[in-house]
């Protein structure tokens, strides 16, 4: 969205950090849990064999182009750059006309720099680095990726509003029936695009994003990453005054690279909710369901307090029975503790979890 603010005058411009981009978010934008080991499991997913890939542009000019945070951060380095030397000549001259072209051009490169940075925070996915995974805290706390059996025939269409803060805007999902499994390849897609200007279409393999989350490559994979994407793609987050989807524009043709796109406004999520960030390799090596659903749910607290088990099934979208539901959420509890992901003292009893995270000491 584009700001309204007026912007600052030029003594008041600043340069960036070198490698801001890699930094993660302040604790009052993000939530982020403690990071721990990845210890074997009987329960845990094998790691996968390879990373997700680096993406990059098929043209660009990494030095500057702003499609990119580095370009868009290198352009503003150079405006801020322009506007110092503007100033130190400023200080140099005794003629009252060259002053005013002096002040118009710093005033211009103030200004330009101050967009730039408006584009940074406005059309970029939220800072994380290439270990971290990154998400609104609003999809965490809610069954928008649901826990539910592989039996149970997904959904065409539902109707979801999601717990935004008080105060904001009611945000409402409505589209295909979306799982933890799918929750899995929009992490991975905010992450492989997270330095790409958001409506940018660009290439990757799916052969390497599929042995990254899937552990193979066969036409199986295949067609589970191009449906987990064309879901994505069918899904709408319904603001006020606009709509946006989780997945803009996917082409996967039969051979050779296949190509997406964030939509443009996907970072408005962003600004209306919390984010929070956690280990990459922790959650892909989770189970897909209630494991992975409770690993997310507990990073997006800053503290843990005792929860009945209804509560955490409603919020999860589960449909099985109440002891079904505590068996699942007693193995759960125990492989994430066994991560550090709580501590191993909780408890489950009379239909309520008791839990805690662990000490930073």
């Amino acid at each position: 969205m584009t700001s309204n603010s007026k912007s600052p005058c030029p003594e008041n411009s600043s340069n960036p950090e070198p490698h801001g981009f890699l930094h993660p978010a302040s604790s009052e934008q993000a939530v982020s849990p403690t990071a721990f080991p990845t210890p074997a499991s009987p329960m845990a997913k094998k790691l996968p064999t390879t990373l997700l890939p680096v993406l990059a542009l098929e043209f660009y000019d990494m030095g500057e182009d702003t499609r990119t945070r580095r370009g868009t951060l290198a352009a503003k380095e150079i405006q801020d750059s322009l506007r110092q030397m503007d100033v130190t000549e400023l200080r140099k001259t005794r003629d009252t006309e060259q002053k005013q072209l002096f002040y118009c051009s710093i005033r211009g490169h103030a200004d330009a720099a101050y967009l730039l940075e408006e584009d940074l925070q406005q059309k970029f996915i939220p800072l994380h680095t290439a270990g971290q995974f990154i998400g609104p805290r609003i999809f965490f706390v809610s069954s928008l990726f649901s826990v539910r059996s592989t039996k149970d025939v997904r959904k065409l269409r539902i109707e979801i509003q999601l717990p935004v803060p008080d105060g904001a805007s009611a945000i409402q999902y409505v589209g295909p029936e979306l799982r933890q499994s799918d929750a899995l390849v929009f992490l991975a897609l905010l992450h492989m695009l997270r330095d790409f200007r958001t409506g940018i279409s660009v290439s990757f393999q799916p052969e390497d994003v599929c042995k990254s989350l899937f552990g193979r490559y066969d036409g199986n994979a295949r067609r589970q990453l191009r449906e987990h994407i064309q879901r994505l793609q069918q899904g709408l987050l319904i603001f006020r005054t606009f709509s946006v989807q989780l997945c803009q524009t996917f082409e996967y043709p039969k051979t050779g690279a296949w190509s997406v796109a964030l939509d443009r406004q996907i970072v408005e999520i962003f600004s209306l909710s919390k984010h929070v960030w956690f280990p990459l390799h922790e959650r892909m090596s989770l189970p897909e369901g209630l494991t992975s659903w409770l690993f997310t749910f507990i990073s997006s607290q800053t503290r843990l307090i005792p929860m009945q088990l209804a509560t955490l099934r409603s919020l999860c979208g589960s449909q099985a029975n109440d002891k079904a539901f505590s068996n699942r959420t007693r193995d759960a509890l125990k492989l994430l503790a066994r991560l550090g992901t709580i501590d191993p003292g909780w408890s489950l009893k009379g239909g309520q979890v008791r839990w805690r995270k662990p000490s930073k000491d």
